[in-house]
């Protein structure tokens, strides 16, 4: 008897509810009963969706009375944001994941224990103390070669001679590269840091895949 009823109810507003909009057919070309819900809450059903609520959410029934299709409404540009904002992190996410994974891979493919790491950080460390050992020595000797032929000069003025071209190129070439040499021992220190800091990363994750301690 319910069914009778909720189905003499659909044929009646799909027959009597006339509007305006968007008119819905099935791929034989009959009808379909759309169904929405008004601005006040209440559903209202019709065979033509009003434009007002072409953009809210709303069903399709066929001629029985079974929904067919559900349209949602239409996002908002904040709700598309949004989306788009959360897609973004979690393409970030993956990328991060998918890149650790790869270093993981790398790390346990070359070192078999910590203290095959150990001995890879403390001879690329070694190489470094060597170049800056060569760079403060070599420092040392053009230090001592401007120092010369600054006190020249200063003597040379002090006898009211003229400073010949050649000393003051020299002494500007000798302050570059004392000035360049200083600068490779200290980013060359830095880096050394670097390198530590990185082989002690590197350690802590080893210890962490293959829970050792």
């Amino acid at each position: 008897m319910k069914l009778l009823k909720t189905s003499f109810y659909l044929v009646s507003v799909y027959l009597c509810l006339v509007c305006t909009g968007v008119e819905a057919r099935d791929a034989g070309g009959s009808k379909k009963l759309l169904c929405w819900t008004n601005s006040d809450g209440v559903k209202e059903c019709g065979d033509k969706l009003p434009p007002e609520y072409a953009q809210k959410e709303h069903k399709e029934l066929n001629k029985t009375g079974n929904v067919v299709k559900e349209t949602e409404r239409a996002k908002t540009e904040d709700e598309l944001a949004e989306e788009k904002k959360q897609a973004a992190i979690k393409a970030e996410e993956e990328r991060t994941t998918q890149a650790q994974a790869k270093k993981d891979k790398i790390l346990l493919d070359t070192f078999t224990s910590v203290k095959d790491i150990e001995t890879a950080r403390d001879s690329k460390i070694n190489t470094l103390e060597s170049s800056i050992t060569i760079a403060v020595n070599r420092g040392t000797k053009l230090q001592e070669n401007m120092d010369s032929r600054v006190n020249q000069a200063a003597a040379a003025e002090r006898e009211g001679k003229t400073l010949p071209e050649h000393l003051l190129k020299d002494i500007e070439s000798l302050k570059r590269q004392v000035k360049s040499n200083n600068d490779f021992i200290t980013n060359t220190r830095k880096e050394e840091e670097e390198v530590k800091a990185s082989y002690e990363k590197d350690i802590a994750r080893y210890k962490e895949l293959t829970d050792k301690k």
